[in-house]
């Protein structure tokens, strides 16, 4: 797929499964655990990805800036009061992150939260995060921090919580995804494609620091000022 991104953009699922010996369903299948609703969406991603000019090192700087100048401009528009509220009040506040560098900001969220004397818990893995599902109740909260909002290896669990009404709140990049829909409370964030010497493509998602940031940073300002 790598090598032939733009043979794939021309092909039909049906085409590019005879192709690497194999059937419609398993690309559909192949395309929605790479993030994507289905192998179109995939193929409109591909194809977005070869159209996308390479930035130069001033363009990387713009566009860094732009992510956080976006996510802060949403962010002056977000009521975070309610959210606020259910931290504060939840008997415990579970964080879950989809990914490697969700991960790392969430444990710097949840540090933050620590320092402003409300404890949580930072789950790693899926196996763990669906054991634990089954304990949560309408008292808790959980918080899970994605890129895509569209993990499957996770999507039976978040429907447990939703059975279980066990809030949660979703922080993923602005779109509609199956993590916001299943959702009591949502928070997005801007995300860009910058080049990288390693892989075809990276993603800039220092806009999930940045509302984690500001989440961390309105619940201190609730405790601190506001009780």
């Amino acid at each position: 797929m790598r090598n032939n991104k733009k043979e794939i953009t021309k092909l039909s699922a049906v085409e590019f499964g005879e192709k690497v010996l194999s059937s419609k369903s398993s690309i559909s299948r192949l395309a929605q655990k790479l993030g994507f609703r289905g192998y179109t969406e995939m193929k409109y991603a591909i194809d977005q990805d070869l159209q996308t000019a390479i930035l130069s090192p001033t363009d990387l700087v713009a566009s860094l800036k732009s992510n956080i100048d976006k996510t802060f401009h949403y962010a002056s528009q977000v009521n975070f009061q309610p959210l606020i509220t259910q931290i504060k009040t939840a008997k415990n506040v579970l964080i879950y992150a989809t990914g490697f560098t969700q991960n790392n900001y969430s444990k710097d969220f949840s540090n933050d939260l620590f320092l402003s004397g409300r404890p949580n818990f930072l789950i790693s893995g899926e196996t763990n995060f669906e054991m634990i599902s089954h304990t949560l109740t309408s008292e808790d909260l959980v918080i899970i921090t994605s890129l895509s909002g569209n993990t499957l290896s996770i999507q039976n669990t978040i429907k447990l919580l939703n059975i279980n009404q066990v809030p949660l709140c979703s922080v993923t990049r602005f779109g509609k995804n199956f993590l916001n829909d299943h959702a009591n409370f949502q928070l997005y964030y801007e995300v860009s494609e910058i080049p990288s010497p390693v892989v075809d493509t990276g993603k800039n998602m220092i806009g999930l620091n940045i509302i984690l940031s500001i989440l961390s940073h309105k619940y201190r300002e609730f405790v601190l000022f506001d009780e």
